[in-house]
């Protein structure tokens, strides 16, 4: 199909809306409803369109040959071309020349109200890897909706592991679907860039702090979650609960990414909500200031001494409302609220024998009972009883079954 479609037509990217009526077709999709599009345009006869941005559930799904073609990835070649030569660094333009696109899987069972992803009940498979990998490109990255809830799962990793190329899933991932299996797995993945998950609820905090206990068994890589915020209100309840949120990720070593419904540019917090974000998506403050430093560092540089700066102006206008919030959580910092940052981890690649023999002797003390809970701490802290090493010393039997806890330390 693909060869005779590229032989019978000449396919081309269209950079603006003008002189559509002289091709034969035109395509048009609008994922985001907040995209305008001209009326008269959706009702040219050579117009065909769909998308989330026009119908709620994405209109009627695409022929089997279009969804099962290979992307014509040069068709984004004009526009690079155009962005590279207004002076845009490549290093933007990446997505359209390094990554191979795709969905391994379709479908979400959330139905969560904010998104237009109410379609399907469940999660299906959609494709095979190879039928979206281009070899000349050096990454993949998959559009998936929740992979994780996919019962093959396993099965595809093992298709993108064959490639060679590191991937990411950049919608993200469902830390609530997290097991210890799926954290092994994923953690010993050739993953490209950071680990994305999200935490849209705070009544979810329990559920997602026992998933990222799990998650951290496993893996140190970079890890960052979504926050959204802004959604089911816009006051002081939902800046606390974005902080209450916030500190539950700085513990897990894990950087949040903030995400702003719509409403929130209603709000009389706007500019709290602004400075918020900019604080928690720019790791490199995010990692070092709390945010009340952050506003302070803004301050220090605003032009205008005797004025104040929106961050510094936001941050003292909430504090002086609401002071047990901001005493809470404004002076939070990262390395300081971070377990890995206080405590480390010893191993995430293969251990030598010789540490594996020192870690099966207090493993076997501790399996025996021979330590106390205070001793147990105290090795673990040492990193003289690693969890994953631990694991890995049960599952080659040298340490037995009997029902041994992976995470009994941090267990509490």
């Amino acid at each position: 199909m693909e060869s005779n479609l590229s032989t019978l037509c000449k396919r081309a990217l269209l950079l603006d809306y003008e002189g559509l009526e002289k091709y034969d077709a035109v395509f048009l999709s609008c994922v985001f409803s907040f995209t305008k599009v001209n009326e008269a345009i959706l009702k040219m006869p050579n117009v065909f369109y769909g998308g989330t941005g026009i119908f709620p559930d994405g209109g009627e799904d695409l022929p089997f040959e279009v969804e099962h073609s290979c992307p014509d990835y040069t068709l984004y070649d004009p526009y690079v071309n155009r962005e590279l030569d207004l002076g845009r660094r490549r290093s933007v333009l990446s997505d359209y020349l390094d990554y191979s696109i795709g969905f391994t899987t379709r479908g979400c069972f959330r139905k969560c109200s904010f998104c237009v992803n109410k379609k399907y009940d469940k999660v299906h498979f959609h494709a095979h890897v190879n039928e979206f990998y281009d070899p000349s490109r050096p990454f993949i990255y998959l559009w998936d909706d929740n992979f994780l809830a996919f019962p093959r799962w396993r099965e595809v990793l093992e298709e993108l592991q064959e490639t060679g190329r590191p991937f990411q899933f950049r919608q993200g991932l469902d830390i609530r679907l997290m097991t210890d299996e799926k954290a092994r797995v994923l953690s010993r993945c050739r993953y490209h860039g950071d680990f994305i998950f999200a935490f849209d609820h705070v009544e979810d905090k329990e559920l997602i702090e026992k998933k990222l206990l799990v998650w951290r068994t496993w893996a140190d890589k970079g890890t960052r979650l979504y926050v959204l915020s802004a959604y089911d209100s816009q006051d002081e309840h939902d800046i606390e609960s974005v902080f209450v949120r916030i500190a539950t990720l700085m513990k897990y070593d894990c950087i949040p990414y903030i995400m702003r419904y719509e409403s929130y540019k209603d709000s009389y917090w706007r500019p709290l909500y602004v400075n918020i974000a900019r604080w928690c998506n720019q790791p490199q403050f995010f990692k070092k200031k709390s945010f009340r430093e952050f506003c302070e560092a803004n301050q220090a540089y605003h032009k205008n001494k005797e004025t104040m700066c929106s961050a510094y102006k936001a941050m003292t206008d909430f504090e002086s409302r609401f002071p047990d919030i901001a005493a809470k959580y404004f002076d939070l910092r990262f390395e300081e609220v971070s377990i890995l940052r206080r405590f480390g981890r010893p191993f995430f690649n293969t251990p030598s024998a010789d540490e594996m023999n020192r870690q099966l002797s207090v493993w076997s003390q501790f399996a025996s009972g021979e330590l106390d809970r205070q001793s147990a701490l105290t090795a673990y802290y040492g990193k003289r009883l690693d969890i994953v090493c631990g694991s890995m010393l049960r599952e080659s039997g040298k340490l037995g079954g009997g029902g041994v806890c992976r995470r009994p330390i941090l267990c509490h």
